[in-house]
């Protein structure tokens, strides 16, 4: 059916608290979900004005914190912000690697916005992490959305590419 060939997601997750800034799962998911035709948007691959949120710009917000340049902070930051916010406004759907060892504020923002606007969102969790998920998860993502390995979310993208899904919620 190739329900899904040109909607768009939004990789959602935790890049502060990674040393790869949680690029290698988005990269890694990145080709398999372009083959459903999908447009990816990866916000460790985006910037704001030609500042994102990874590498030496990850260093200078770190510094800006260090040194508690809190207005200087809020107003080189606040485009990012706005971008991902906007990523997930335009996007059909989101992809959410959730660890609850790594503290996030953003993506919780984004899982909210996201839940708000009624879009689904698909959330990938670690069976080793269950004894410190966090049981908000389960009132923002739909139970069927919930998924133990990325071969699970792919299976599942992979019906909804066929036609099975529930049409109150895949409204694309």
């Amino acid at each position: 059916m190739n329900y899904l060939k040109g909607k768009s997601v939004y990789l959602c997750g935790a890049m502060q608290g990674y040393n790869d800034n949680g690029a290698a799962w988005r990269d890694m998911l990145t080709p398999k979900l372009q083959e459903f035709g999908i447009e990816v948007v990866d916000p460790t691959k985006t910037t704001a004005n030609g500042v994102g949120e990874v590498d030496d710009d990850k260093k200078k917000f770190r510094e800006l914190v260090q040194g508690e340049y809190w207005e200087d902070l809020k107003e080189e930051f606040w485009p990012i912000v706005r971008k991902d916010l906007r990523a997930v406004d335009k996007a059909d759907f989101l992809i959410c690697y959730y660890d609850p060892n790594i503290p996030t504020i953003g993506t919780i923002h984004e899982l909210v916005n996201a839940n708000w606007q009624k879009k689904p969102i698909l959330l990938k969790y670690d069976i080793e992490h269950l004894n410190k998920f966090n049981p908000w998860m389960c009132c923002l993502i739909k139970t069927p959305y919930l998924h133990n390995s990325w071969e699970s979310v792919l299976t599942h993208l992979a019906s909804i590419d066929a036609g099975n899904f529930d049409t109150s919620y895949w409204t694309l």
